[in-house]
């Protein structure tokens, strides 16, 4: 009696490749869908809102954390400072808008010469940076 072995062994392997695949186009979704947060590297006690909202970054962030220090991008300048720069350079920023930081403790009347000098200098609308809070609901 002859004995035939059987040859056909069962192969079993596991295909990554379109494992790969689909967890590489997860990466990029994620990455293309995710907003970017810049913040500059003072520490802010930004005010709390439950009405604040996520908008897009605008390219020009005014940092104020006193009269006399206020970061216009990565450069300290007083108010006085700020407008002589502002009007120097009116054309660059004319009909944009900006995002502001301030902080919480941060006096009235110092944020309204701080806006007045944005809209002598052709600054149309100002977005103020809010920590968002919860709605309690």
């Amino acid at each position: 009696m002859v004995h035939f072995q059987r040859r056909l062994q069962p192969n079993v392997t596991v295909d990554l490749v379109p494992m790969i695949d689909v967890v590489f186009q997860l990466v990029i979704f994620f990455m293309l869908s995710s907003t970017l947060i810049t913040r500059t590297g003072l520490d802010l006690d930004l005010p709390d809102a439950r009405s604040s909202q996520e908008t897009v970054t605008t390219s020009v962030v005014l940092t104020v954390v006193s009269r006399e220090e206020i970061y216009l991008g990565d450069r300290e300048y007083t108010l006085a400072g700020l407008e002589q720069v502002l009007s120097e350079n009116r054309e660059e920023y004319r009909d944009r808008s900006i995002s502001i930081e301030a902080d919480s403790s941060l006096p009235y009347g110092t944020m309204i010469a701080v806006l007045d000098v944005l809209r002598l200098n052709g600054f149309r609308g100002a977005n103020l940076v809010a920590e968002q809070v919860g709605t309690g609901e």
